[in-house]
């Protein structure tokens, strides 16, 4: 038997690995291009900024109180989990750094918050925010005790952005304390 067109084998095999080269190539690229967004993101650090600092300096305002108050904080980080207690007594000096940053970063938050209080940073996040479905990770903190003078029952995560605000603003006692 006699082939009409005895090129086209070869053709197509070619024209077949150069097109599955492609693929290929576009594939990875896409992966490259595309998979790091598909990754869960890591803890961020807190980053403490001087620019707040010097802003709350120029206006006049003096440093918070330093708060009075006893907490239990239970933390689970991603499969690890670890309890410690918080007691601030109002004595700037021999509290825990945990305390007053807590303090200024209370006091922060009620500058520029309707519902933020100085008194109570834990306070739950608002029935009505409108916050984003994104998780930011895993963590889960309970929280219990007295805080100036008020009973503390709270639990946070970082399931939404609301939820993760708020875990940002606790980091002082989210965080492992010294």
């Amino acid at each position: 038997m006699v082939k009409l067109n005895p090129r086209r084998g070869v053709l197509g095999s070619v024209g077949t690995a150069i097109l599955g080269t492609l693929c290929l190539g576009g594939a990875l690229s896409y992966g490259i291009a595309v998979g790091g967004s598909l990754m869960a993101p890591g803890p961020e650090a807190a980053v403490e900024s001087s620019v707040d600092n010097t802003v709350s300096e120029q206006a006049g305002s003096s440093s918070p109180e330093p708060p009075v108050g006893d907490l239990r904080i239970q933390v689970v980080d991603q499969g690890r989990a670890y309890v410690q207690n918080l007691t601030c007594g109002g004595d700037s000096g021999a509290d825990p750094a945990a305390c007053s940053e807590i303090a200024r970063v209370a006091a922060e938050w009620a500058e520029g918050s309707s519902v933020g209080s100085a008194d109570n940073p834990f306070a739950e996040v608002a029935a009505d925010a409108v916050c984003t479905d994104r998780s930011y990770g895993p963590q889960e903190a309970v929280i219990t005790g007295t805080w100036q003078g008020q009973e503390i029952e709270t639990e946070v995560d970082r399931s939404d952005s609301c939820q993760e605000a708020r875990w940002q603003r606790l980091r002082p006692v989210t965080a492992p304390l010294d």
